[in-house]
């Protein structure tokens, strides 16, 4: 009878790096299924360590509260922290013939610039296996620039946060291990108005 590796060696050893028994290091190297089960278990430790990772810190996620609450208590001084500016797509480089970007196993990497009311939002897709890389940059017409970091996140159709992660100073920031589909994009900015992408296609 063949005795697999347990479930409990198994996460030890991709969680934890504990080494296996001379026995069961023996087994999975000869052993399809239990190859298979540690496969799997190293892609979830990877989607665990991206989410971990694309997390903004408590902090910030503090002071974007207090500004939230702060905007609730005083609707109208602030009334312009509220109404949203809806960005629009303005420019598609895979509308561009010389412009469509590079295939990589049947996906393209792609530009595209949405642009709203003194926001322009410039954001390159980039296939990375079945996932996507999503960099983006938040350029804002003013002398102050954005002023300080501001909170990205991409919604799923019902508005819950999928992914979040905080630009830097220059309204830089990135998302890793982004699945295909249909987002909304809300960026929250500590000093303006949010800027809203009703429809955010990542293919």
């Amino acid at each position: 009878m063949t005795v697999h590796v347990s479930p409990d060696e198994l996460l030890s050893l991709v969680f934890d790096a504990a080494e296996l028994s001379a026995a069961a290091a023996s087994h999975l190297a000869s052993c399809a299924q239990c190859r298979q089960q540690e496969a799997e278990l190293r892609l979830l430790a990877t989607d665990l360590t991206i989410a971990r990772l694309s997390e903004p810190s408590p902090e910030s996620l503090t002071r974007y509260q207090a500004l939230f609450d702060q905007v609730q208590q005083q609707p109208a001084p602030l009334q312009r922290f509220v109404n949203r500016l809806r960005a629009v797509l303005t420019w598609d480089s895979r509308q561009q013939p010389l412009l469509q970007g590079v295939r990589s196993g049947g996906a393209i990497a792609y530009r595209q610039l949405f642009t709203a009311d003194e926001v322009e939002l410039e954001l390159m897709v980039e296939p990375i296996g079945s996932l996507r890389r999503v960099e983006g940059d938040l350029i804002v017409d003013t002398e102050a620039g954005i002023g300080a970091p501001a909170l990205v996140e991409l919604l799923d159709r019902h508005g819950a946060p999928v992914y979040s992660v905080e630009t830097d100073a220059d309204g830089i920031f990135r998302f890793e291990g982004v699945h295909p589909g249909r987002y909304q994009a809300v960026i929250t900015r500590a000093y303006a108005a949010p800027v809203e992408v009703e429809t955010l296609e990542i293919v």
